[in-house]
């Protein structure tokens, strides 16, 4: 996700007692004073969330003479974790 706001973000991270809380604001806060808090700016068009990346597979992906389609992608999934695929009731096939 990027930021596209017209004013900037500012996420301020304190850390007390081996504990980081996070709060973001539209508006500035003087903290110069509270040596348990950090601020970062963010302005238009910064990366505000996740940062895709192209998912390069750590090693080779063949599949043997008879092995299926499921079969590799039986091996992406297990290698990404969470994920599932399925054909949606409208017969696209969805990975997710």
């Amino acid at each position: 996700m990027k930021w596209t706001g017209g004013s900037p973000l500012y996420l301020y991270t304190t850390i007390k007692n081996n504990q980081t809380s996070y709060q973001v604001s539209t508006t500035y806060r003087d903290v110069s004073k509270d040596p348990t808090t950090t601020i970062t700016t963010l302005t238009y068009g910064d990366d505000v969330g996740y940062i895709y990346t192209d998912f390069t597979y750590p090693g080779e992906l063949i599949g043997n003479a008879g092995e299926t389609v499921v079969s590799v992608l039986d091996k992406i999934k297990s290698v990404l974790g969470n994920y599932e695929y399925f054909y949606d009731i409208d017969g696209n096939f969805r990975f997710q």
